[in-house]
């Protein structure tokens, strides 16, 4: 499901990427598998180590609290640095892709799970339910308690 969401963004901003920041195909193809490969991990590992309810936030239609903020800005730094990283801009252009590439993808996820979902859920869209992964686990633990 993350590969439909990373698809729509590069459908409906890919053109704008290009045009407003002067990159490339390829870099603009790079740069959206750097958002899905971050937002997988940064979920994965922050749904086990306790940041569960700002990553709930985040993705959900609701707006976001201090724990959803500072899940993006989490998010938002890591890819920055990536962007600088790996396609070669500098810090202002990075930064400039990373907001428009997140506030595209949060609308997106929240449109697909709406205000209240289970972390299975949002675990299954990002590929961790597969095999009974992290979000297999956690679905079966949420399910224990009702959520």
């Amino acid at each position: 499901m993350i590969d439909d969401i990373i698809n729509t963004v590069k459908d409906q901003i890919g053109g704008d990427l290009m045009e407003k920041f002067g990159l490339d195909a390829g870099q603009k193809d790079k740069a959206l598998d750097i958002t899905k490969e971050t937002i997988s991990n940064t979920v994965s590992k922050e749904s086990m180590g306790g940041g569960l309810s700002g990553v709930m936030n985040l993705f959900s239609s609701n707006d976001n609290d201090d724990d959803g903020n500072s899940m993006l800005e989490s998010i938002k730094d890591a890819l920055s640095s990536q962007f600088s990283d790996k396609l070669g801009v500098d810090k202002d252009k990075s930064g400039g892709i990373t907001s428009m590439i997140m506030d595209k993808v949060v609308a997106l996820f929240g449109d697909k799970l709406g205000s209240n979902f289970e972390i299975g859920d949002l675990l299954g869209m990002l590929g961790g339910a597969k095999s009974g992964g992290i979000g297999g686990m956690l679905g079966k633990l949420g399910g224990l308690f009702g959520k």
